[in-house]
């Protein structure tokens, strides 16, 4: 291989290795291998839902890449979540315990596999996290101060096997001591393991990042991570009911400012960081994950034709389970033997009813196992959602009829898809529109069903709340012309705003009026809404940044849309 061909580029490794599988594959290696199959398949959606990517398999684990350390770590920390949601319905035998390292480095592509001192280093941390941990390198910790509510034991200099260097390295952990640097000289590798205790504390607002890659049929395109975040503050003078004027600190050199903002992606898809964080001690029994009580009424996804089964659940004595998928299907068993059995028969049937109802199952059709008894043990939150009521009170005027070439920020399938299956529906349909390039649309019995049960989806798939687009055969929303569409607006693109503006944003977001938002390069922020036409909105959203300090103004966004000059 010559080295002017290599193709290196930075990265984040996650490394993820089941500790003691060997033992349990001794006592039966054909359920051992089922059970990892499994669980790497859950990790496997949790790696995607995060935007990241599986590019090896190693035996008993896999090692996977991110484009962005924080959200790396998120996937690590959901990972060991699930694990511990799915080892507290299970018996002792059938539980598995991860090990879990995450580093930034420099690897080189070699097809679709990576190789390089990034992975050898990912997959020694691994090696001495603690059992159901998480380590990560300095490299990591350094990218995820500041972003992330967690702490993390200092364990000084590794010298691990194979890697000629000391690695400096921090275990994760739950409770911590006000946020700092990390030291500017480790301690040995003799004393780390007493080290010092540090909290990664919770950031606001990130600089955007526009990529596309297609998936095809109704779930569409890869995501990829935005850039790094960029704080913003309360505005510094009052503004006119159409004029909202923010202000932000100046962004340090290593954070520069984006002419268009993006938030960092919720913590996974509910709004709320993880409340179990690896423990630190080196190797500790697994905990028992955390559950909430089952409420018929906070189930996703699933068709209100069916909520009287949602609630029938809920009154079913003895052992009983639930599973779903995105798509809304659903499978009960109750009146079981025991849990383990009301499980298994519970993803049968939903497993069947997948394969009956869709041509091409993907991987968001998995069934999921949602509640156990009474206790919901799904490992992923609630879905994230617009500001109700999630569609403007009013349509645009004259109306604007559906067409699938003049949707936004889908490709050609997509278009074909729509043509042949949305426009010829007879049932009540929404289609929605999220964060880069996801579109969805299923068809309910009524309108309020449709596009809550579709926001519910694409937010789950995004981990960002989505936008209606059109409800039938009219579009609700007006669509930028003079600029380029990049993405989707998203309410956590602004953040730190006090509640006056937070009620404004809200309004702009769910409006079908003309208005934008234009952002200045110091990171003021200028916001018009209720305006005439697309050129008012642009006009008064630059003159509102530079009246509240912004320096080189520039339209960031257009209605819903996050945009950029044609």
């Amino acid at each position: 291989m010559n080295e002017p061909n290599l193709v290196r580029r930075l990265t984040t490794i996650v490394a993820v290795d089941v500790v003691g599988f060997s033992t349990m594959s001794a006592r039966d290696e054909e359920h051992a291998l089922e059970l990892l199959g499994q669980r790497m398949a859950t990790t496997g959606s949790i790696v995607k839902h995060h935007r990241g990517r599986v590019f090896k398999a190693t035996g008993d684990g896999l090692l996977a890449e991110f484009a962005s350390p924080v959200e790396a770590v998120r996937a690590a920390l959901e990972t060991q979540e699930a694990m511990r949601s799915a080892n507290a319905s299970v018996r002792p035998d059938d539980q598995l315990t991860l090990r879990i390292g995450v580093n930034l480095g420099d690897v080189v592509e070699s097809g679709d596999d990576l190789m390089g001192d990034a992975v050898n280093v990912a997959v020694r941390l691994e090696s001495i996290a603690p059992h159901g941990g998480i380590c990560v390198s300095s490299s990591i910790y350094e990218q995820i101060v500041g972003k992330l509510t967690l702490g993390a034991e200092d364990m000084g200099e590794q010298h691990v096997k194979n890697i000629p260097r000391p690695i400096h390295a921090y275990r994760l952990t739950l409770e911590g001591a006000p946020p700092r640097a990390p030291p500017a000289k480790a301690a040995s590798a003799t004393t780390a393991r007493a080290g010092s205790t540090l909290l990664v504390a919770v950031g606001s607002i990130a600089a955007a990042a526009v990529v596309a890659a297609g998936v095809g049929a109704w779930l569409m395109h890869d995501r990829m991570e935005p850039a790094p975040p960029a704080a913003v503050q309360a505005p510094a003078r009052s503004a006119s009911p159409t004029q909202v004027a923010t202000a932000a600190p100046a962004p340090t050199p290593a954070n520069p400012p984006s002419p268009v903002p993006v938030a960092p992606t919720a913590p996974s898809p509910v709004g709320s960081t993880p409340s179990n964080v690896p423990a630190t001690a080196p190797a500790p029994s697994p905990p028992v994950a955390a559950t909430r009580p089952y409420v018929a009424a906070e189930v996703p996804f699933v068709g209100d034709f069916r909520r009287r089964a949602l609630e029938n659940y809920a009154r079913a004595e003895g052992s009983k389970a639930m599973a779903i998928t995105v798509r809304g299907h659903l499978a009960i068993a109750t009146r079981r033997i025991d849990d383990a059995a009301a499980r298994r028969v519970a993803l049968e049937e939903c497993n069947k009813g997948v394969k009956r109802e869709v041509p091409q199952p993907r991987e968001a059709d998995r069934c999921m196992i949602y509640a156990i008894g009474n206790d919901v043990v799904w490992t992923f939150r609630l879905p994230p959602l617009p500001p109700p009521p999630y569609l403007p009170p009013t349509r645009p005027s004259p109306p604007i009829t559906f067409d699938p070439a003049a949707v936004p920020l889908i490709r050609e399938p997509a278009r074909l898809h729509l043509a042949e299956h949305y426009v010829t529906s007879e049932r009540k349909r929404a289609l929605v529109l999220g964060r880069n390039r996801v579109e969805w649309w299923s068809p309910s019995e009524t309108e309020r069903d449709a596009i809550r049960r579709n926001l519910q989806i694409c937010g789950h798939i995004t981990g960002r709340p989505c936008i209606v687009y059109s409800v039938d055969m009219q579009v609700v929303v007006r669509t930028p012309q003079r600029y380029r569409i990049v993405d989707v607006l998203t309410p956590p693109d602004l953040a730190d705003l006090n509640a006056g503006q937070q009620v404004a944003i809200d309004r702009y977001l769910v409006a079908d009026d003309w208005r934008a938002i234009a952002l200045g390069r110091n990171g003021r922020l200028g916001m018009a809404t209720r305006q005439p036409s697309e050129t008012d909105a642009v006009n008064d959203a630059l003159r509102a940044c530079a009246q509240a300090g912004g320096t080189e103004c520039a339209v960031a966004a257009v209605g819903p849309f996050l945009v950029a000059p044609k």
